[in-house]
């Protein structure tokens, strides 16, 4: 064996240290029920708990508020269940791993380390993006712009059309302005920010109208770049779902997801790895996975618009 250098607690804990920032998608989730579960297949209840009524009286009716106030209500809660189902594993080979550690001060192993924290973030954001953001209980926003049979809204950078007609340009801006009235609607007050994951294009798009305005917003947290408007906090992802156009069915269509971080609960309580000499083989070998889920625990936090250009 060449591995005796190699530490799998310590290698682990800078996995997990290295992938947070690296997680587009996965940034602004909840993550407080992390450590109700240890492994695949552990699951977590989460409750969900209902608003009060709150009831009104005046000092003129003090002695009624003292003797005969409202009884206690049933508030209507509900809670769900998170199920641990996801598992993402790498085996590689990596040549001499003590050789490797002690070369350039172990930049070598880091480098393999950062390789990997890449593609395991990716990964999680691939399922959060196309599975869990765009599932039957998050609902699409349309409006009289939408195409009337998939929904999806043409936007543009410039003005929208005179007369809002199905097919007719929104502008980019006032189509998230209505994101921001949907948000209010549902009871989510402005102290609460609103994320916005899209794709390139459609971050693009949103610069271009806002540099009409002599304002930009770009902004960077973590090494991502993002853009303010509106209470939105709007950052760009490859991992948002698209979807192709069908002959002349549908054209191309993206999906915009806008959340608060409550909405989506995730949870990552296993990070594994070992190493390994492969019987068939002359080199060192490493191998891991993690183990992760997510769940929209607050339905009314979330919601999508489908764009097209």
């Amino acid at each position: 064996m060449a591995y005796d250098t190699f530490i799998p607690t310590i290698w682990n804990e800078a996995l997990n240290r290295e992938l947070k920032p690296k997680y587009k998608l996965a940034q602004h989730t909840n993550r407080e029920y992390e450590g109700d579960v240890k492994q695949a297949g552990d699951s977590v209840r989460i409750l969900n708990v209902g608003r009060p009524t709150i009831y009104s009286t005046t000092t003129d009716s003090k002695e009624a508020f003292h003797t005969n106030i409202s009884g206690p209500e049933m508030i209507d809660n509900s809670s769900i269940t998170l199920q641990v189902k996801q598992i993402r594993y790498f085996n590689y080979y990596v040549g001499d791993i003590d050789k490797w550690q002690m070369l350039n001060d172990g930049k070598v192993m880091a480098a393999y380390r950062a390789e990997t924290t890449d593609a395991l973030a990716n990964e999680v954001d691939v399922y959060l993006g196309q599975t869990i953001f765009v599932g039957a209980d998050v609902p699409v926003i349309t409006n009289a712009f939408s195409n009337a049979t998939y929904g999806y809204i043409k936007v543009t950078a410039g003005d929208s059309a005179s007369t809002p007609a199905a097919g007719a340009e929104q502008n980019v801006l006032e189509l998230l302005d209505e994101v921001v009235l949907k948000a209010r609607q549902n009871n989510i007050p402005d102290s609460t920010p609103l994320y916005v994951d899209c794709t390139p294009k459609f971050f693009g798009l949103v610069r271009r109208a806002l540099a009409k305005f002599l304002t930009d917003n770009v902004k960077t947290v973590e090494g991502r770049e993002y853009v303010e408007y509106n209470n939105l906090r709007i950052s760009w992802s490859n991992n948002v779902k698209t979807v192709a156009a069908v002959g002349g069915a549908n054209a191309y269509y993206e999906y915009v997801t806008v959340r608060t971080d409550r909405a989506v609960a995730y949870v990552h309580p296993l990070t594994h790895s070992e190493p390994y000499r492969p019987e068939d083989g002359f080199s060192d070998a490493i191998k891991g996975y993690i183990v992760f889920d997510g769940m929209v625990t607050r339905p009314k936090e979330i919601f999508n618009i489908k764009v097209t250009y």
